[in-house]
């Protein structure tokens, strides 16, 4: 709904920038209060640049983009990347490592992370369009999501073939601006957020923004926890409108405890107290994290610009796990006594450095009846990551139907043996693209990457895996209307550098292959927009883990996997009043290739899955939503010895919005898994006993306030 609000220039606002520090004194007294106009936050997909690194409308890129703009954000009330993506087709999850703030999600069949390369397990995304890996991401400080399907390599170099998915952070703005919001719901839990931005000078040439948050997710399940404090400062200088230079620190701890979810027995998850949790007892995980950001654009005239973005990623942190496991006794053994067994797994001392540098050269020309617009770019990546393990640990079993807890004896570290384990990776490409007008509403995308790369992992002692790559793109896009275009797209992408086995032998790294069409639509008015995609994506040289005599996984590069699918997604505004987003996925998938599991289907990818949300505008004060997320049976591992059955999930949404003097309030109400419905959101794909059950009912209440 197109809604004009107006607001104020107000004392609240100018004296919290100036407490925290980004309003100097003289700026107070020179601001004069004007008048804004601006328009309440909509479902129509925001502008994007990251599927071309260029000012290209969604409508005329060749490839299936999905952008999650803050308004479905906060009607949803998502508190993690799941939370976001399960509005987008061809999403899911896979079972991940860092607690709630760090899903693993699938995008097309594969998950966003090689789960088979070694080093590589960690939750990773692209974070204004620099990749990070192990980061929890806080949700307050999240503008909008982009989802990049296919391989997106030829302008990022590594990532997983079945897309990427690019968080957009808030940025400082021009007009003063105070926000504050307060979550209370299930399970304790509780979300805290202020947000202070705007002008830091007269003249506005500086600009700056802070914030801080407190996320407290809980959790019905025993003993888990995930608690996220986050603060982020951002100072931008734009002396005109051909220059702006941002820098941003953003700092955050999390303390977490990771969920091992419920073992499968037979062909299905156990049934068990969907409370029951196994991993207890041993201290809280945690994970610190500093990212500084640089950021500069600069106009060099009508047709050209420079781009340049450096990242710096530095963490820390130490995680200690019980981890349940049937791995020794086998299901038998588990359905004969009820015991699973656990094992510590404690990690000392993580420290990963991280650093890239991004430059790219755009511009517009014209050869003959041919417009250009063309990206030159290089970039550099260098991952560093060390660490002390204690490899697995006999601890005592537990009950999974009658789980008697705080029986676990504490891990002696004193007498315990650590093994270094690091991680080396070095990635620079190189790649030049060119858009190519040819008339009559025709684009011709042509795009070619080069990439020399080296990675070891595990052992100190391993030399680095050295490999290089070619990458091409070509995409195809005719806008035959308005708001209408058919494209076309061909695709190759790396994925990981599989680094080397035990043996020190070098293995394959992973690739992507995509081919794809579609067609796209928009509305006149652009409030409504829905993508159609047809795919095939295969991903080769995939490892797989196989256990060697001292209990450690050795890795062998020889398999591959295809996928295929359908895919519609729809957001935007049908009416003033009925704003929607919604997606379809009709997905086959199948190991192609791998002595142990050609035939099998891919796991935690169902055949149909969907969704459907819809907000309705009542009047100015309020609003109503809903929606159902759901999925259909899914493999529960590769081996496809179990499976999770398909669930609809429904939630709701009551907004409130009120004004209190100069400022703009709403309270909020959600019920998550309204109906009380019993399902799984995921399971690890190389075991059976890491079976995520899904959260039962939840109620949140949220206060929004903003001057």
């Amino acid at each position: 709904m197109n809604t004009h609000v107006h607001f104020r220039r107000n004392a609240l606002a100018l004296a919290t920038l100036s407490a925290l520090g980004l309003l100097p004194a003289a700026a107070q007294t020179q601001l004069d209060p004007v008048l804004i106009e601006g328009q309440a936050e909509g479902y129509a997909a925001p502008a994007s640049r990251t599927a071309t690194k260029t000012d290209t409308p969604l409508l005329l890129t060749p490839q299936s983009v999905q952008v999650i703009p803050r308004a479905v954000l906060e009607d949803q009330l998502a508190f993690s990347l799941l939370d976001a993506t399960r509005n987008v087709a061809g999403t899911g999850v896979d079972f991940g490592f860092g607690g709630s703030s760090q899903p693993l999600l699938i995008l097309r069949g594969f998950p966003t992370v090689s789960m088979s390369a070694q080093g590589s397990t960690s939750s990773s995304y692209y974070f204004n369009g620099s990749k990070v890996q192990g980061l929890p991401l806080v949700m307050s400080n999240v503008e909008s999501i982009e989802v990049i399907k296919g391989p997106a390599s030829v302008l990022y170099g590594r990532g997983e073939p079945g897309g990427m998915i690019n968080v957009v952070s808030r940025q400082p703005q021009a007009a003063p601006r105070f926000s504050f919001e307060q979550t209370l719901g299930s399970n304790s839990t509780t979300r805290t957020a202020l947000e202070a931005t705007g002008p830091l000078s007269a003249d506005r040439q500086w600009l700056g923004r802070a914030a801080v948050s407190y996320d407290d997710t809980g959790s019905n399940r025993f003993d888990v926890e995930d608690r996220l404090t986050g603060a982020a400062a951002s100072l931008a200088w734009v002396p005109s409108a051909a220059t702006r230079v941002t820098l941003s620190l953003d700092v955050s701890d999390q303390k977490f405890r990771n969920d091992y979810g419920i073992p499968a027995i037979g062909n299905r998850p156990a049934d068990v107290n969907r409370d029951n949790q196994f991993n207890e007892g041993t201290p809280i995980s945690r994970s610190r994290n500093t990212v500084v950001r640089l950021d500069g654009t600069q106009k060099l005239d009508a047709d050209w610009s420079i781009n340049v973005h450096l990242l710096s990623l530095n963490q820390s942190g130490d995680q200690y796990d019980a981890i349940p496991t049937s791995f020794f006794s086998g299901q038998a053994g588990l359905l004969a006594t009820g015991d699973i067994d656990r094992f510590y797994n404690v990690t000392l001392g993580q420290e990963r450095s991280l650093y890239q540098l991004n430059a790219d050269l755009t511009g517009k020309l014209q050869t003959g009846a041919f417009k250009h617009t063309l990206l030159f770019g290089i970039d550099t990546y260098r991952d560093r990551f060390d660490s002390q393990t204690t490899g697995f640990v006999p601890a005592s079993p537990i009950n999974i139907f009658n789980p008697v807890y705080g029986q676990l004896p504490p891990l002696d570290l004193a007498t315990t043996p650590l093994f270094a384990q690091e991680g080396r990776t070095e990635w620079t490409g190189v790649y030049v693209q060119d858009q190519i007008g040819l008339g009559g509403g025709v684009e011709l995308l042509l795009g070619l990457r080069h990439d020399r790369t080296e990675s070891r992992f595990g052992d100190p002692a391993v030399e680095p895996n050295k490999q290089n790559f070619t990458s091409p793109r070509v995409g195809l896009v005719w806008q035959f209307n308005p708001t209408q275009s058919v494209y076309a797209q061909f695709q190759d992408g790396v994925a990981a550098n599989n680094g080397r086995n035990l043996a020190g032998e070098s293995l394959d790294s992973e690739q992507g292959r995509l081919y794809e069409v579609g067609t796209k639509f928009e509305g006149a008015d652009k409030r409504l927009s829905a993508t159609v995609a047809l795919y095939q994506l295969t991903k080769k040289n995939i490892s797989n883990y196989v256990p060697d005599e001292s209990g450690f996984f050795d890795t062998l590069a020889v398999g591959e996997a295809r996928s295929r699918g359908l895919e519609v997604d729809v957001q935007g505004e049908i009416t003033r009043q009925l704003a929607v987003i919604a997606s379809y996925a009709y997905t086959t998938t199948e190991v192609t290739r791998d002595e142990t599991y050609l035939g099998k289907r891919l796991p935690n990818v169902p055949r149909h899955a969907g969704s459907l949300w819809l907000r309705y505008t009542l009047d100015a004060n309020w609003q109503f939503g809903g929606g159902l997320f759901a999925q259909g049976q899914r493999e529960g591992d590769q081996s496809n010895s179990f499976q999770l059955p398909g669930y609809g999930r429904v939630d709701l949404m009551a907004a409130y919005r009120f004004k209190l003097g100069a400022a703009a309030g709403s309270l909020q109400l959600n019920v998550n898994n309204a109906f009380d419905r019993d399902y799984f959101s995921g399971s690890h794909q190389h075991v059976t006993d890491w079976i995520q059950p899904g959260a039962p009912r939840s109620v949140f209440a949220t206060l929004r306030v903003s001057y």
